[in-house]
């Protein structure tokens, strides 16, 4: 038996209102889930013009000059990584790039 035999028979026994009212609050749920998609897109965007800015690239120079051997290294990874690897980098090590 195919899994469209078993929804077909699974729906034989609802009516057309109950088939109807499931239908609706599938796509109710669809649309929930994108908002909340959007959402989270619209979050991480926020998060990313915080730290990715001139003000904040020049404060972490400066904490590189001030700062421990980690930090230090941890800024140049930072500076020397490319597009996708600079918002892995903020999100492993938040404290050191966000302001």
């Amino acid at each position: 038996m195919t899994h469209y035999d078993r929804c077909r028979r699974s729906a034989e026994s609802h009516t057309t209102n109950e088939l109807v009212e499931m239908i609706d609050k599938l796509d109710k749920a669809t649309l929930v889930a994108e908002e909340l998609h959007m959402f989270r897109a619209l979050k991480d965007e926020y998060a990313y013009r915080t730290w990715n800015n001139q003000e904040n690239y020049n404060r972490l120079h400066e904490s590189a000059k001030m700062g421990g051997s980690f930090n230090r290294d941890i800024i140049a990874a930072f500076f020397s990584a490319d597009n996708n690897n600079k918002p892995r980098l903020v999100e492993a090590f938040p404290e050191i790039f966000i302001p």
